[in-house]
């Protein structure tokens, strides 16, 4: 028993520990994060019924927002990274050289969970319609990939990422069919490896500023626009860079890198009320620009965006996916149109494809009707309710890797037949999407709906099916 006052001591002093956190939230809550996420919300206990998963919210709420986290989750970080080499965050990997990579490219860069080649196909096939759907209404098409960081400098991950499960990734089984379906493609895979110079941050998951200029050169060259190129533009190296992954990983010491910052007076100027680069949405306008640039982009097109909205009269650049492509080609008659995604998103391109009219094919034969598992849904899109979304998916036995799906409505007699978007989601590779505009089809009638595969020239109707329009909603 003469131990007992050093026990309670021992267990007072954990008590006050395990406290603290909660007690001082009063005043030290925490409120921001560097973390790619974002903080949970105060639960409530009632809202529209009782929340039977309150406590869970609220425990969820706790550990975002627990008093002195930055502290601990950088003093953790400090000591993992330091003395330990590995990285505390699932979303960082701390490489070799004080190299940091994003976690998410990971399944790129080990060659893991690849896509079959019908979702690669699914992938072109999509861009195709779109680059036809945007050349049809009169404006350039230009589509482009970010490249993953260790795609391009890979030798700073770290030892135990070293085996791969193949040889062949994702992007290396998409440019071929790129090419083949003649899409508008600029390549930065090879423009970045063609380069000496490292045009990626360290601790960081993008290029850098230099980088944001050579890829902006290259888009601007493939759309045969005259511009300036910034080559006779002094750019001045600082050591002021705060990496995203730097910041994730080090909330309150993180350690600025080079980079470079072009010594040029810029002339165009924000419309939106916009806080920064990061915004979903920005439109610009530039005296000095000419044309009008539409840009659907993700993060790597931040730093983007001075180059281009000083090059265009008028730049509209969005992040919403899927892209509204239609909506805002009508709005806003952009002479180009840009997308750009990161790599390790690409598989978005094959499930969420952009919302857009859907173009009128006309098929050459007559197609040999099966009776198949082949299934229909028609509905209002959740995306945009003002289009009718003819979705569902075709019986595995009638798709090859590059079989196209169309979908023939029949309204009032008469027959329109569309090539639909290729699906690849969780039910597989064999999906099919279809917009209609509402107003493209009125009719008291009821419409036939046929969904029609094409093999190798070889026709098939698959699912025949008819709705009253005025009962979908």
């Amino acid at each position: 028993m003469k131990n007992k006052p050093t026990q309670i001591i021992f267990i007072a002093v954990c008590f006050i520990i395990c406290i603290i956190p909660f007690a001082c939230m009063s005043f030290a809550r925490t409120d921001s994060t560097t973390e790619n996420k974002r903080l949970k919300e105060l639960p409530e206990l009632y809202n529209d019924g009782i929340n039977f998963n309150y406590f869970k919210d609220l425990g969820a709420y706790f550990e975002d927002h627990f008093a002195f986290r930055n502290v601990m989750v950088n003093a953790d970080s400090c000591i993992q990274g330091d003395v330990f080499n590995v990285s505390n965050m699932d979303t960082v990997v701390k490489g070799d050289n004080g190299w940091l990579y994003y976690s998410d490219t990971l399944n790129d860069f080990l060659i893991k969970n690849k896509m079959s080649e019908r979702g690669i196909y699914n992938i072109a096939n999509n861009i195709n319609i779109t680059q036809s759907y945007v050349e049809g209404k009169g404006a350039d098409f230009i589509f482009t990939i970010a490249p993953n960081k260790n795609s391009l400098y890979g030798d700073n991950m770290p030892y135990y990422y070293s085996k791969k499960a193949g040889k062949k990734k994702n992007i290396d089984s998409l440019l071929p069919i790129l090419k083949r379906s003649k899409i508008k493609y600029t390549d930065l895979f090879s423009l970045f490896k063609g380069q000496r110079e490292v045009l990626y941050l360290k601790r960081d998951s993008h290029w850098n500023n230099k980088g944001a200029a050579l890829v902006y050169n290259e888009i601007m060259n493939s759309l045969n626009r005259s511009h300036n190129d910034y080559i006779t533009v002094m750019a001045k190296r600082t050591k002021t860079e705060y990496g995203d992954l730097n910041k994730m990983l080090y909330p309150l010491s993180a350690q600025p890198e080079w980079n470079s910052y072009y010594q040029y007076d810029y002339g165009y100027k924000y419309v939106t009320e916009t806080e920064s680069v990061e915004d979903p949405w920005i439109e610009t306008e530039s005296k000095k620009g000419n044309g009008k640039l539409l840009m659907f982009r993700d993060s790597f097109g931040n730093t983007l965006l001075p180059f281009f909205a000083e090059e265009f009269k008028k730049a509209y650049f969005s992040k919403e996916t899927p892209y509204p492509i239609d909506e805002y080609i009508n709005a806003y008659a952009p002479d180009c149109v840009v997308v750009e995604k990161v790599e390790r998103n690409i598989d978005e391109l094959a499930s969420r494809p952009p919302v857009l009219t859907g173009i009128n094919i006309e098929l050459k034969g007559k197609a040999k009707s099966e009776k198949t598992r082949t299934t229909l849904n028609a509905a209002s899109a959740e995306s945009n309710t003002m289009y009718y979304e003819f979705s569902g998916i075709v019986d595995e036995k009638y798709i090859e890797t590059y079989t196209d799906i169309y979908v023939a409505l029949t309204v009032n007699g008469k027959r329109t037949s569309y090539k639909a978007f290729s699906i690849s989601d969780k039910n597989g590779d064999n999906g099919f999407l279809l917009y209609v505009p509402k107003k493209h089809i009125k009719t008291d009638e009821k419409i036939a709906v046929d969904i029609i595969t094409d093999s190798s020239g070889i026709l098939t109707n698959v699912k025949s099916e008819s709705y009253d329009l005025n009962k979908i909603k």
